[in-house]
């Protein structure tokens, strides 16, 4: 069953990447969604396969309820934090829309209620927030802060956008990066 569910991961990547078109408006896409959070609900789903098999069977050897429950317990440590992380990236990027335009070096960020124009002159700092280590299901998630002319901050998530697209509209901007452990906004 997980053979399958890893094949048609692949199947659904690669149909996604030969149909789809280049986008100049950004919002939060099935697809990239799908490709985030894939792992960690694979993860999610085999650690508690792993736990609910503990109490069912009676033959076991302690041996073997002690390597279920080790190895359940250490898939569901790993892929718990990156659901959450999903989740609240989710909750936070729902309503918003990105437009790029990368010949002119702008971005229009739509939120509910607001409107951000993001030029050269509006963004004075970037700080990417990103996880210490790439070995991880919560690695992929990570979020820009950016701050304005007028001092105020906005955040933007790598579940909207690809962070390296938006990065490249400002390189003049000062840049800094800050890690965490896990990327929590």
């Amino acid at each position: 069953m997980t053979a399958f569910l890893v094949l048609a991961h692949y199947v659904v990547g690669f149909l996604l990447k030969v149909f789809s078109r280049k986008s100049k408006v950004y919002y939060l896409a099935p697809a990239r969604q799908f490709g985030m959070v894939f792992w960690s609900a694979i993860g999610t789903w085999l650690g508690a396969s792993i736990l609910s098999l503990i109490p069912r069977a009676q033959t076991d050897t302690m041996l073997e309820k002690g390597l279920a429950a080790g190895i359940g317990s250490a898939l569901l440590l790993f892929s718990l934090p990156s659901l959450f992380v999903h989740f609240q990236y989710w909750r936070f990027e729902q309503e918003s829309a990105l437009e790029l335009d990368a010949k002119s070096g702008v971005a229009l960020l739509l939120r509910p209620g607001q409107r951000y124009y993001l030029d050269a002159t509006q963004v004075r700092a970037v700080q990417e927030t990103k996880c210490a280590s790439n070995s991880f299901f919560w690695s992929p998630y990570k979020y820009l802060t950016l701050t304005l002319a007028d001092g105020s901050q906005l955040t933007i998530t790598s579940l909207l956008i690809d962070l390296e697209q938006l990065k490249a509209l400002w390189p003049r901007a000062a840049y800094s990066v800050k890690t965490k452990f896990i990327c929590f906004l």
